[in-house]
């Protein structure tokens, strides 16, 4: 017995042997090779020898990575959905810290999206007006409001404010619908709608290059839309099967716009409007939003998805039991 083995147990040496290999080979930079020569073991052994470190805790690996983007999980998400990208960004918190963590990540990828000359749509929600903050600089573009005047309950600023953010950050021009989004008179909405400056900025939206819009589900807490209206609307929606918001548009489960008196009601771009863009950014964030963002792609009203790595698995097992059924 050598003289390790007359002061340690068996487990310890054993022990001791996993961490000098571990050592050699981890922190040394030594081969397989060389470490086997210089314990007398055979080369299989020592890759045994590594493995049960691993196992048994003495080699512990920890991976940092400088981006809160998984990649992997972005991939499979954009396949499963059957859209061109999916941006998903790790998050913790509180709901505003998250949606703020969205809103970056969004920043980030909407930013190379543009490019000189384009017209940018916008439609207000809290976390495109936390986007348009993370901003550094747009190139010069036009920003075009494609939905009108809608105030967070919580507080922060306007559809029409954001245009003019964002405008002002690309050293081009905002064109702003003067009006709110949701007008409960009817007769006032058409008269609103045939007011030239409405009228031709909504017109705009043919012309879009990139859209970035929020997938809001039609539900309590999950649409500053469904805080604007009267609980009849609300019901309204719900009869006609809606679980998604998109700039005051309600869509099925299926993707197929609702048509409900909430139609009406809003000042904003068509369905159709939403579609037309070749790059249609979308930002979806917070529980109980995956029936909403496979609506929404299914609508067509998405090609890049920016979403939280939670709401990414949602929509991935729902997807999965869809297939089921």
């Amino acid at each position: 017995m050598n003289n390790r083995g007359q002061v340690l147990g068996e487990g310890d040496e054993d022990d001791e042997l996993l961490a000098d290999v571990a050592r050699r080979y981890y922190l040394d930079n030594t081969s397989k090779v060389d470490i086997a020569k210089d314990l007398d073991l055979s080369r299989f052994k020592v890759a045994r020898l590594l493995e049960d470190a691993r196992a048994r805790g003495i080699v512990q690996i920890q991976i940092k990575s400088p981006s809160p983007i998984d990649r992997a999980l972005a991939d499979q998400l954009a396949e499963k959905l059957g859209v061109p990208r999916c941006v998903v960004t790790h998050t913790s918190g509180s709901p505003e810290q998250i949606r703020d963590q969205v809103a970056e990540a969004a920043a980030r990828t909407v930013a190379p999206l543009v490019h000189d000359g384009d017209l940018l749509g916008l439609t207000w929600s809290r976390a495109v007006d936390a986007m348009v903050d993370h901003f550094d600089a747009l190139p010069a573009c036009t920003v075009v409001q494609m939905a009108g005047s809608l105030h967070s309950p919580a507080g922060g600023g306007s559809t029409m404010d954001l245009a003019r953010r964002a405008a002002a950050l690309a050293g081009g021009t905002a064109h702003a619908v003067h009006a709110p989004l949701v007008v409960d008179d009817i007769a006032a909405v058409a008269a609103l709608r045939r007011q030239p400056g409405i009228a031709d900025t909504l017109a705009l939206a043919d012309r879009l290059d990139i859209s970035v819009v929020a997938i809001g589900a039609w539900r309590t807490g999950c649409s500053t839309v469904w805080d604007a209206v009267s609980e009849e609307i609300r019901d309204e929606g719900v009869a006609g099967g809606a679980v998604a918001e998109v700039s005051g548009h309600l869509f099925t489960a299926d993707g197929k716009l609702v048509e409900s008196p909430l139609e009406q009601m809003i000042i904003a771009v068509s369905a159709d409007q939403l579609r037309r863009p070749a790059e249609r950014v979308a930002l979806a964030a917070g529980v109980h939003r995956a029936p909403a963002v496979i609506s929404a792609v299914r609508a067509g009203l998405v090609s890049t998805l920016v979403t939280t790595t939670d709401l990414a698995r949602d929509v991935l097992r729902q997807l999965a039991a869809l297939e089921r059924t």
